[in-house]
């Protein structure tokens, strides 16, 4: 039977599948159940019903009871102009997916957008190029970051004495940590014009800008407030967790006409939905997601972490960020979870140059303070960029 679908009008969805039943079986009942559901009214199926129902594109069997399937779910069944990305979410995951009881194993593994709905979809707005712009850096040079620790119990004017200090180093960017989050001892708008004074007065003495992303995360009618009060207060970039605050919230404030500074989107929970072998979302599908939604800078894991990303993780989030599945503005990856002086030469080498290198406590444990921690993470990273 041909099919009447094809990746031009649907969403392609691709699935590792572990099964002890027959594995095109279970893909042909999924997509059924992600679409329409079986015909249960009386008399023959409508057109109509028939031109919903998903079909199988692909399966390919790796083992036995195992491999991958390839579904299309067509985009006539959602509204992608008003809610794109809530149909994005409930067409490969939102339904009986992971749930159905004919498998063992169920993880989302990539999917692929028409042209007609990835236009509904803002995109990052700046990316390695604008960032280096931002900052004041040419060419290719390396954009080094820090993270303000400890992630919390720091008043405004102690997380301002770290910026000031990272600044000295020759650090281009400063991000909030997720566990600040704007408590009484540190509220978000005293905090952020601490910081940016701080910033300005570090500027002044060394002619680099530095770009400070304030964690905003709140609930999605909140959001909008928590960014104005950052830009007010002096912030040139934004950080939110996209799991805490909605996926939305990410692209509220990527579409906003007042919101333009880059928006660093944090990743923490992810591996909540994909740490477990075969199972859940894989990494790279939610890259693609905040990409589409508009994310300038994400967390796409390091080479020698402390933290379990594996190098196929790794990879696969540099080219959901950079890659050309989607011709929206790429995302600009943020190296961290464990960057010191000793591990980012590997990343460096092998990840490349146009990368958000982020280090914390691989600054502040240098003897001499955060300044000296700067300069001697830098000095490692242009000796590896240079080899």
């Amino acid at each position: 039977m041909s099919r009447i679908h094809g990746p031009e009008d649907s969403v392609v969805a691709t699935y590792y599948l572990e099964t002890k039943g027959d594995l095109a079986k279970v893909a042909e009942e999924l997509v059924v159940l992600e679409t329409t559901a079986p015909w249960v009214a009386q008399g023959e199926p409508t057109p109509r019903f028939k031109e919903s129902m998903g079909e199988v594109l692909e399966v390919r069997t790796t083992g036995e009871g195992k491999g991958f399937i390839s579904l299309l779910y067509p985009i006539a069944n959602m509204d992608t102009k008003e809610s794109a990305f809530s149909c994005l979410w409930l067409s490969m995951i939102g339904g009986p997916t992971f749930a159905l009881g004919s498998y063992d194993k169920s993880r989302l593994v990539d999917f692929q957008i028409p042209e007609e709905m990835a236009a509904q979809f803002p995109g990052p707005a700046f990316g390695v190029h604008r960032t280096r712009e931002v900052v004041g850096l040419t060419g290719d040079e390396l954009l080094i970051g820090t993270i303000v620790k400890p992630t919390a119990g720091l008043e405004p004017d102690e997380v301002a004495e770290f910026a000031y200090q990272a600044a000295l180093g020759g650090i281009c960017f400063i991000k909030d940590d997720e566990k600040m989050m704007n408590p009484s001892y540190c509220p978000l708008r005293e905090r952020v014009d601490a910081v940016s004074k701080a910033l300005r007065n570090a500027e002044d003495q060394t002619g680099q800008r530095v770009l400070y992303a304030a964690h905003i995360s709140t609930s999605p009618d909140r959001i909008l407030d928590n960014a104005r009060t950052a830009i007010d207060a002096g912030a040139n970039g934004l950080m939110l967790n996209f799991f805490s605050s909605a996926f939305a919230s990410l692209q509220i404030l990527r579409e906003h006409p007042d919101i333009d500074v880059p928006i660093y989107a944090h990743c923490g929970g992810r591996e909540a939905l994909g740490r477990a072998v075969g199972q859940g979302i894989a990494a790279s599908v939610i890259v693609k997601m905040v990409r589409l939604l508009g994310g300038d800078y994400f967390r796409a894991g390091m080479l020698e972490s402390y933290l379990v990303d594996t190098e196929e993780d790794i990879y696969g989030m540099h080219e959901a960020a950079k890659g050309e599945w989607t011709d929206h503005t790429t995302i600009l990856p943020a190296i961290s979870g464990g960057l010191n002086p000793k591990t980012i030469g590997a990343n460096v080498r092998n990840l490349g140059r146009d990368n958000l290198l982020l280090a914390g406590t691989g600054i502040l444990q240098h003897p001499d303070g955060p300044r000296a921690g700067v300069e001697a993470l830098r000095e490692a990273a242009h000796a590896a960029a240079d080899q």
